[in-house]
């Protein structure tokens, strides 16, 4: 199976999966026109039937989309799903299987203060059933960070957010202007993605790198998915990343 092939795969299921999560009390019509635009992207690429709206699958005031036209779009969904656009592949699982070892399907997310990140993570690890953990979320119970740290750092795999949260220069003895500044991650963050590459081994650690944030020096081995705007960009690399280190997981 070529990897042309399997991206369009993924993002059909990724698009169909976004339909039927969707939660909204109103079917904006600018909303599901653009993720049927998705799925429609997607369904050609691997030659299968495209859908359309129809006139009267739109509100009289053609701002939403009514629970006829969203349930005919979920009737073309599931003969996707016939037609074994699901089928099971090489590269991810439909189902998750049960696995009671201890942190199996806990994912630790180191981040610095860009809030978006990390969002935009914790959403791509909950769309597939993988359980987010993010320290500033977890109860304290009268620990100290350190303790907190250590308590909530038994998981499956790390990901780091290297975000451009400061700015540093070599310190070369050469006047304060002509250094040479480049956006860096926090150093909570370099601490938390050291401990986890000693604690877990680097296959099990992956880094999201905004394009415009100095890699770290010395720490090799481990993969680097750079992104430009949105940690969105890369979510196939990452699951590409946590399906080699063994976690299962679900598209849809």
């Amino acid at each position: 199976m070529s990897q042309s092939i399997l991206n369009q795969g993924f993002e059909l299921r990724k698009a169909a999966g976004d339909i039927r999560n969707y939660k909204g009390d109103w079917k904006f019509t600018h909303i599901f026109e653009k993720l049927v635009m998705n799925l429609n992207k997607a369904s050609k690429g691997l030659g299968l039937p495209l859908f359309q709206f129809e006139d009267f699958h739109y509100s009289n005031t053609g701002k939403t989309i009514t629970d006829v036209g969203y349930n005919s779009l979920l009737t073309h969904i599931s003969i996707l799903e016939e037609n074994n656009f699901c089928e099971k592949d090489q590269t991810f699982k439909t189902g998750v299987e049960v696995d009671n070892r201890r942190g199996h399907k806990k994912v630790f997310i180191v981040h610095g203060r860009d809030k978006s990140a990390l969002l935009e993570t914790e959403s791509i690890l909950n769309r597939v059933g993988l359980e987010p953990v993010i320290l500033n979320m977890m109860v304290n119970s009268g620990l100290t960070l350190i303790e907190k740290f250590e308590r909530y750092s038994d998981v499956k795999y790390a990901i780091v957010l290297l975000t451009p949260d400061d700015i540093g220069a070599l310190n070369d003895n050469a006047p304060l202007e002509s250094l040479s500044f480049n956006f860096r991650a926090r150093q909570n963050v370099l601490f938390e993605l050291g401990f986890f590459y000693g604690k877990l081994g680097r296959s099990n650690v992956c880094c999201i790198l905004k394009s415009n944030v100095e890699k770290p020096s010395d720490i090799d081995g481990i993969a680097y998915l750079p992104y430009n705007q949105s940690v969105e960009e890369i979510e196939f690399g990452l699951l590409r990343e946590l399906k080699a280190a063994k976690l299962e997981f679900q598209i849809l």
